[in-house]
């Protein structure tokens, strides 16, 4: 099927420590992966958009420039610590990633995606305020006593002056589109995916967590360690069928980039967010 210039797909990977372990032999063992995760989008053709953590540029920039070498690739910024408690104040968490973000890329992040998908509308002014021109944070569903966004639109919006540009989901359903939801539920989330009409605008999430088994995993508490690791030996096998999908749906991929300038081109985007 050719691709439909208005169905646009972007594969986002949040580059980060695994699970903020302390342990340096825990906290970038899936980086040890990382070649292989390349391979798999270099395989694919497809543009890759990363949301770096500020700690994870500081610490890893080897992965950066390995990523910047192999693929079609863009940096954006997600927060500065991933803090997974949910008491980090996001001003520090912005304005310590920003620093990190430009004293190695040399420039403002376009983007920005918090942890855990833990988003306020006030927030959504404070990165306006902070120079960004889109945020892709929210997951339009909920998730128990992380968020409850059932109510929030699934293509993207205008928030002020700030685009939302949401993960995306299925529509109804709203089940997240991430590797992670994906992998663990493939049977029946595949068939789901082929049959039911999708949004105009579709960003898939992965972690490298997400796709390569690693010490790490064992240290997780068991519903954790029971979610990432379920159907992970598959993992590469269930994306490409999640590409191969939606490209037969008319779907072209982009960057995030690509898809905020459609909406600023008035294409897609909602005029404000949602009360």
């Amino acid at each position: 099927m050719t691709a439909d210039c208005r169905r646009q797909a972007c594969v986002t990977l949040d580059l980060e420590n695994n699970w903020n372990f302390d342990d340096p032999k825990l906290q970038y063992a899936t980086f040890e992966h990382l070649e292989e995760y390349i391979d798999l989008i270099d395989a694919l053709d497809l543009p890759l958009s990363v949301f770096v953590v500020g700690e994870t540029i500081e610490e890893r920039p080897d992965a950066i420039d390995r990523l910047r070498e192999r693929l079609e690739v863009e940096f954006h910024l997600h927060s500065y610590s991933h803090d997974l408690s949910g008491t980090a104040d996001l001003g520090r968490e912005v304005r310590r990633g920003k620093r990190a973000y430009r004293s190695f890329f040399g420039r403002q992040p376009k983007g920005y995606r918090s942890t855990q998908g833990r988003v306020e509308r006030s927030d959504l002014q404070l990165l306006e305020s902070e120079g960004f021109l889109f945020d892709s944070s929210v997951f339009p569903t909920y998730r128990p006593g992380v968020y409850n966004n059932l109510d929030t639109p699934i293509e993207p919006y205008r928030a002020g002056g700030l685009y939302e540009i949401p993960v995306g989901v299925v529509p109804k359903l709203r089940i997240p589109l991430s590797q992670a939801y994906v992998k663990a539920i493939e049977t029946p989330f595949l068939p789901v995916l082929r049959h039911v009409p999708l949004q105009d605008v579709v960003v898939f999430n992965t972690h490298l967590q997400d796709f390569y088994h690693t010490r790490a995993h064992e240290e997780l508490d068991y519903p954790k360690r029971f979610f990432y690791g379920r159907n992970i030996d598959n993992a590469e096998r269930v994306f490409r069928r999640v590409v191969d999908t939606l490209r037969r749906k008319g779907f072209s991929f982009v960057t995030m980039t690509d898809v905020y300038e459609r909406c600023t081109a008035g294409a897609t985007a909602r005029q404000n967010v949602p009360p």
